[in-house]
């Protein structure tokens, strides 16, 4: 009798201690989460001919370990932008399968208003649905990726970063199976005690004939949360503007352009943006 109390207890306790280990393992995977941003904008245009106001990106992105899902909303239809997951290889390697955005040039997430100190964008992005490979070491880093649709389709973007006496700056080169060939130029720092960051991008392809924009912003600290903006492009186009971070979440920017001219490459009078944005 007193041994088969005992073999009672003892399968109890174990019963016990595999339940709360069970429970700890539930509690464990609860606590995996999936992180939801997303960013607003709307643009009021002061043109020639007509004045409009104009939503030109709303947005959500879902995130967890390892995948990033983000979508917009265009012409009241729901579009996925990126839908990809990568798996880390080493510490210098990363492998991102699915929808992902080409390693070309500077462009991507400009259409983005958190990313974008201008109104305008300089130029559109692409997207492929394909294998990306990542390799960074020293400073160097290699973007690869293999995709596309009825045709094989490949881009690859190399670039070094350098940080010298507070300035930092990237240099990169990228070429695809489309014949293209693109150099860009990104460096941030601060100069007499005004932060600045600059950009640019020159197409060395032959379609292209020179075609290139550099953009830049100042941030005197005697206006704290506001920053200035210039930008020009192979078009002869100038822009001009002021960008004000009202908080964390809500940023304002004012956009003046000249030197706009039509397909028949007469002069048009030049507009005037505002964009408000929010982010969260």
């Amino acid at each position: 009798m007193k041994n088969s109390i005992k073999a009672l207890f003892v399968t109890l306790i174990g019963i016990g201690m595999f339940g709360m280990l069970r429970a700890e393992e539930t509690v464990t995977e609860a606590t995996s989460v999936v992180e939801v941003s997303g960013e607003l904008s709307t643009d009021i245009t002061f043109g020639d001919e007509a004045n409009s106001v104009t939503t030109p990106y709303t947005g959500l992105t879902f995130s967890g370990d390892g995948w990033v899902i983000s979508t917009n909303l265009l012409d009241g239809n729901v579009n996925i932008e990126e839908a990809k997951y990568s798996w880390k290889v080493t510490d210098d390697v990363t492998l991102t399968f699915g929808s992902q955005a080409d390693p070309y040039g500077l462009a991507w997430g400009l259409h983005r208003p958190t990313a974008n100190s201008f109104v305008s964008s300089p130029r559109d992005h692409s997207i492929t649905n394909g294998v990306g490979v990542g390799v960074t070491k020293w400073g160097a880093g290699v973007n690869f990726l293999y995709g596309g649709g009825e045709e094989d389709y490949w881009a690859t973007r190399l670039s070094y970063d350098l940080s010298l006496l507070g300035i930092n700056s990237e240099l990169g080169l990228s070429v695809n199976s489309n014949d293209a060939q693109l150099i860009d130029v990104s460096v941030d720092g601060s100069a007499l005690g005004f932060p600045f960051a600059t950009s640019l991008e020159y197409d060395l392809s032959e379609e292209a004939d020179g075609a290139y924009w550099l953009r830049g912003e100042v941030s005197p600290s005697f206006i704290k949360g506001a920053y200035l903006l210039i930008g020009l492009n192979s078009d002869d186009e100038m822009l001009y503007g002021v960008g004000y971070k009202c908080s964390d979440n809500v940023k304002v920017i004012t956009e003046f352009s000249s030197g706009v001219k039509d397909a028949d490459g007469n002069d048009v009078e030049s507009d005037f943006s505002i964009r408000a944005s929010y982010s969260f």
